[in-house]
């Protein structure tokens, strides 16, 4: 039994007389190449529109990035003046720091040259430098200079005292005139 032609079963009309080189081995390959390449060109096709399409995809895309480039790009330049600010103010605490410890040093050469000296010695010119403390001073007798000068010499901070100049008489009823340099003590002959 037949199935009608509706159902699925097909029924090929060819008008056109077959030709022999249609069945020969050259006509099957040159069909099957021409079945193969209307395949090929309609898949190469829809790659070429499908990469067509994606493109406005990726336009969008750089579009979008250098919008978020730009905006962040501006967030940076704002801050950029908060950062001058702040590398300024780590420079100026760098110094301050330093400026400090120095005071600091000079502030404790001082209150220990206070601590010996005696009430009849008196300092004209003081220099105080990181590594050495000079002085030109006045004393109103000798055992005021010679106890000064003692006890300079036994503190431990100073390595090196030395007395560059005595002279007699003096301004203020001092009964003489001397300059000292006195080296400080490195800090590993401190410990």
């Amino acid at each position: 039994m037949q199935l009608p032609a509706f159902f699925g079963r097909r029924r090929a009309i060819n008008l056109l007389p077959r030709d022999s080189f249609e069945s020969s081995q050259m006509g099957i390959v040159l069909s099957w190449l021409l079945s193969f390449g209307k395949w090929a060109v309609i898949i190469t096709q829809l790659i070429v529109m499908g990469a067509f399409l994606w493109r406005f995809s990726l336009d969008r895309e750089l579009t979008d990035l250098k919008k978020s480039i730009a905006k962040n790009v501006a967030v940076i330049k704002s801050y950029e003046q908060i950062e001058r600010d702040f590398v300024l103010t780590q420079k100026r605490l760098a110094t301050a720091k330093t400026v400090i410890a120095q005071q600091k040093a000079i502030t404790e050469e001082l209150s220990t040259l206070a601590s010996v000296t005696p009430l009849d010695v008196w300092y004209e010119k003081l220099t105080i430098t990181p590594t050495s403390t000079t002085l030109a001073a006045y004393s109103r007798s000798l055992p005021g200079f010679s106890q000064f000068l003692s006890a300079i010499q036994r503190d431990t901070r100073y390595n090196s005292v030395s007395v560059a100049r005595i002279q007699d008489g003096g301004v203020q009823n001092a009964q003489m005139q001397f300059e000292v340099s006195m080296g400080r003590a490195s800090v590993e002959k401190k410990k």
